[in-house]
């Protein structure tokens, strides 16, 4: 069959889209942004805890108003600190939990909140759980949840700050997960005390 101009070219762009699917760049915070949905997400360290603490989160995450918190986390277990996208759907939190945690005792501590996280939700499925050996220990796992209007994955991390336990999470909808759950652990990775 006989090609015309038009054929041809269209053949070519969808060979040069294929080839530019192959390389494309795998999404790194280290680089100073993502691509998620054709959308470019900035990223930089931010301050968490005023001289303390810093993390590479997306530089256009707010601190979460009251109101939305109270809404996301009734009760009294609402995290110390929150940082969301506009919407309130991805969320990045911290609580200053007052609890006593050494360096050393991360691997239990992390290893014993994925138990009660299972038993306080049988249908929780764990997807990772791993431990960080950086400046300082990191522990984390991340798994998916039920919620009233969707699954939602969730990933928790612990560490020492002065002794002091740290637990913070990162959650989106179990939709975005795909998109979001190598960048939540590179912004784990990315956590700096000083």
């Amino acid at each position: 069959m006989r090609q015309y101009g038009d054929e041809a070219f269209i053949h070519a762009m969808a060979r040069i889209e294929t080839e530019n699917q192959d390389k494309k760049v795998p999404n790194d915070i280290k680089n100073g942004y993502i691509v998620i949905r054709d959308e470019n997400i900035p990223f930089s360290e931010r301050e968490i805890i005023e001289g303390r603490l810093y993390m590479t989160i997306p530089s256009d995450y707010e601190i979460m108003p009251p109101e939305l918190a109270g809404v996301k986390y009734p009760g009294e277990n609402r995290p110390d600190i929150s940082f969301s996208d506009e919407e309130g759907e991805i969320s990045i939190n911290f609580s200053l939990t007052g609890d006593n945690l050494q360096n050393e005792d991360v691997e239990e501590a992390k290893d014993y909140l994925q138990q009660v996280v299972i038993k306080m939700n049988p249908s929780s499925r764990i997807l990772s759980s791993e431990i960080i050996e950086e400046q300082t220990r990191i522990g984390y796992f991340g798994f998916i949840s039920p919620a009233i209007d969707g699954d939602i994955y969730n990933l928790i991390f612990i560490f020492s700050l002065e002794g002091q336990l740290i637990l913070g999470t990162f959650n989106c909808t179990d939709m975005d997960k795909a998109k979001w759950l190598e960048i939540a652990e590179q912004m784990v990775q990315s956590i700096r005390i000083v």
